[in-house]
């Protein structure tokens, strides 16, 4: 039986609650310095990515929660602000984690896990976020994901886009070669798992630009989460 994994947060959970909680705590102070509040976020969870790969490479893993907190005053510094702890109150970076923990799915997650499902395709989740924090954003959601098909990074100490993670979670599955799936609205998640001896779909929900002339190409490039799980199933059955 075929499977797909999934990556979770950018691709099925949304940013949107996190930008609307920046936009409501810190919008004025961030327009004073001309500081969009989508350019803040992006900065600020692009070098959590970055930092979060890097100690995972040099054998200090740290959970991403961890990561985006401690990197928050240094992101405002990046952007521009010269005094941020001076700026922004303690009490916003603690509402902004609060806010990190209430995520929910994109509004087509439901319906793309559905049609795969019924076309008999086993769901998988690997993410680095942390599997309670994950498990908490789909019971924001109100989507059911059994506990054993979600996968943490946090279990194995070591974070994507590292290939053992990949190799791991391909061992895992029962779906090889053209059974085995993998997608993302990464794409470097995509070249990764590719590497690896997935089969790979990328989505544009986040990124909009799949920029392959660095990347390489994925198997599907898919407008939206109900193109990629059409595409992925019909796919799927051509090869047959």
């Amino acid at each position: 039986m075929p499977d797909v994994v999934f990556d979770i947060i950018g691709t099925c959970i949304g940013y949107d609650v996190m930008l609307d909680a920046i936009e409501t705590r810190l919008g004025s102070k961030l327009k004073a310095y001309n500081i969009g509040t989508k350019v803040f976020f992006d900065a600020w969870g692009t070098a959590c990515e970055r930092d979060f790969s890097y100690l995972s490479q040099i054998g200090n893993y740290q959970p991403t929660k961890k990561i985006l907190k401690a990197t928050f005053y240094r992101a405002l510094h990046h952007a521009g602000i010269p005094d941020p702890m001076g700026l922004v109150p303690d009490e916003d970076l603690e509402y902004l984690s609060e806010q990190w923990l209430k995520l929910k799915a994109r509004p087509e997650l439901s319906k793309m896990w559905n049609l795969l499902r019924q076309e008999g395709f086993t769901i998988w989740c690997l993410t680095d976020g942390d599997k309670d924090r994950v498990k908490g954003y789909f019971n924001n959601s109100s989507i059911e994901m059994p506990d054993e098909n979600i996968v943490s990074c946090d279990s194995l100490k070591i974070g994507k886009p590292t290939p053992e993670v990949y190799k791991f979670m391909l061992n895992k599955i029962p779906g090889k070669g053209k059974d085995a799936w993998f997608a993302a609205a990464h794409m470097w998640d995509c070249c990764a798992a590719k590497k690896a001896g997935f089969q790979t779909a990328w989505t544009n929900v986040y990124e909009k630009f799949p920029c392959t002339d660095i990347f390489g190409k994925p198997d599907l490039i898919c407008e939206g989460l109900i193109d990629m799980a059409e595409s992925i199933i019909e796919t799927y059955k051509s090869s047959e």
